[in-house]
């Protein structure tokens, strides 16, 4: 009786096993394309001076529009545009990025405050002749204080 027990569990297993194998080889990927590429991707790295930024009164923002070639209709389109503000060649953020910030100012009484803000980062893309990306600065009081402004370096991965 335990070897025709043993036969029955083998048998079993074996047919297990065979299911399994042909279940994933039905369902696994196929040698046809099928109309998908390979995907392809391009890094452009951007540097913002501190004299490229201009400031917008309507909007409240600081604003550097760069032009950016390598982003065609069907990347735009099909693909993806990802923008990062980098902050050293081992750190990046991606955008929006916002960071917040404490400064004193002396009130009209004489005394000493602390204020806050927070500034936003932010990017958009706009593909056309020739496609461009534009970045924004904007502090939550909308003031403009261009004693703040630095070098800015940015980097775009477009992926299609």
């Amino acid at each position: 009786m335990p070897t025709f027990m043993k036969r029955n569990f083998f048998t079993s297993l074996l047919a297990v096993v065979l299911f399994l194998g042909l279940t994933l080889g039905a369902t696994s990927c196929s040698s046809s394309n099928d109309d998908i590429a390979e995907t392809q991707w391009k890094v452009v790295n951007i540097l913002v001076k501190k004299s490229d930024w201009k400031w917008n009164s309507f909007d409240g923002q600081y604003e550097a529009i760069v032009s950016l070639p390598e982003l065609t209709p069907f990347i735009y389109n099909e693909g993806a545009a990802i923008a990062y503000l980098k902050f050293n060649s081992n750190t990046k953020a991606p955008l929006p990025y916002s960071k917040s910030y404490s400064y004193d100012y002396t009130g009209n009484d004489g005394n000493t405050y602390t204020g806050f803000y927070t500034e936003h980062i932010k990017c958009d893309f706009q593909v056309g002749n020739p496609s461009t990306v534009a970045f924004y600065i904007e502090a939550s009081d909308l003031e403009r204080v261009d004693e703040y402004l630095e070098n800015r370096e940015f980097q775009v991965v477009l992926i299609w």
